[in-house]
């Protein structure tokens, strides 16, 4: 009877894990068919995380005891998305003509180079004009980029749909978690671990928008001290290629460098750029950008390797972009509670989570 005891409780854990796939299995689904109508709702849910951000670092500004009210904090911050964004659609409508009418040009030059390099490194298989094509498509690969930026651009109006109600919403949030909960003391528990959650995910949202607009500016300007073409749609590129983690990174290191050697086509010129956009995105990747975190990104890389490979199965290209924030999201959320902290301690990368209490403190 004992040993029967033990086994019993089988059949329940199996159907369990067995329930959790197929949960599992239904929501990828879900988020799969639902992403005309889920993606511009996150990118919407990050915008309103910004814009909060954003307005409550105006509202610390104080010029003699006074400070700006938090209506003109919020209308500022909107402002400045706006310019933003404005500027963001007038750089690509400006390079659209331009990348696809030199992209051909590029790969052409591209053509010459490369039997130079396979004869230089003493190759003895020397690639042929199609095979080089299919790895080697500048042009395929710098229309799908802008394509994929425009592609951004033509949902805007769906995000600012969202992010306006949004912002409209969170004016009742604190009514609404008042009449959701009854007794006071689970009240203050429920505030205290929202305001946790709140706390750190507009610090990781602002902070990670500014390194991200710092990487873009440095790019900018170091590919304009070379005079590689396109500068601007390239640091563009790299502020939202800095997003995604070691791959974003390689990519706006390796895209413009090649640039760089299909334009001049000298090597030295190349070596020079490469060496610089490396030494760049390398101190703001491994130095800038952890210092500034701090523990906010505190992610496994296995996990966030998982999660890229997830994301761009479910959401293609812009899963890519929307990955890690969610998975950063994710654990912030599930360190804030005892039963799911195992959970945030897995996703860790370092096995330790930060739980020290931010309900006093300013992002």
């Amino acid at each position: 009877m004992p040993h029967q005891r033990e086994k019993a409780p089988i059949p329940a854990v199996a159907s369990s894990f067995a329930l959790g796939f197929i949960v599992i299995c239904l929501v990828v689904y879900i988020l799969n068919v639902a992403r005309a109508i889920m993606i511009p709702f996150v990118i919407a849910v990050f915008v309103w995380y910004l814009i909060n951000a954003m307005a409550r670092g105006f509202g610390r500004v104080a010029v003699s005891g006074w400070k700006i009210p938090r209506v003109a904090c919020f209308t500022l911050a909107i402002l400045l998305l706006m310019v933003g964004i404005w500027d963001i659609f007038a750089l690509i409508s400006q390079n659209v003509a331009a990348v696809a009418k030199a992209a051909p040009v590029y790969q052409a030059h591209l053509m010459e180079i490369v039997p130079q390099v396979v004869q230089f490194f003493h190759l003895e298989h020397q690639p042929t004009v199609q095979e080089l094509m299919g790895y080697l498509d500048l042009g395929a690969l710098m229309k799908a980029m802008v394509t994929m930026l425009s592609g951004i651009a033509g949902k805007t109006l769906i995000v600012m749909f969202y992010t306006g109600f949004l912002l409209y919403e969170q004016q009742f949030f604190n009514r609404k978690i008042i009449g959701m909960i009854a007794d006071k003391k689970t009240e203050d528990h429920v505030r205290h671990i929202l305001r946790n959650i709140d706390i750190k995910v507009q610090r990781y949202i602002w902070v990670k928008t500014f390194v991200s607009a710092l990487a873009g500016i440095l790019t900018f300007v170091l590919l304009q001290v070379w005079h590689v073409d396109f500068a601007a749609f390239w640091g563009l590129m790299a502020f939202f290629l800095n997003f995604i983690p070691y791959v974003g990174s390689l990519l706006s290191i390796v895209l413009p460098a090649m640039i760089a050697l299909v334009q001049f086509s000298d090597t030295p010129t190349f070596l020079m750029v490469l060496a610089s956009l490396s030494a760049l995105h390398g101190v703001i990747g491994h130095a800038l950008d952890p210092f500034l975190m701090g523990k906010n990104l505190n992610l496994s890389p296995i996990f966030i390797i998982s999660s890229l490979a997830m994301w761009e199965m479910i959401w293609g290209v812009p899963g890519m972009f929307l990955s890690i924030p969610i998975l950063a999201m994710v654990m912030i959320t599930l360190s804030q509670f005892p039963a799911t902290r195992p959970i945030a301690v897995l996703l860790s990368k370092t096995g330790v989570v930060d739980q020290e209490s931010l309900s006093d403190k300013k992002p």
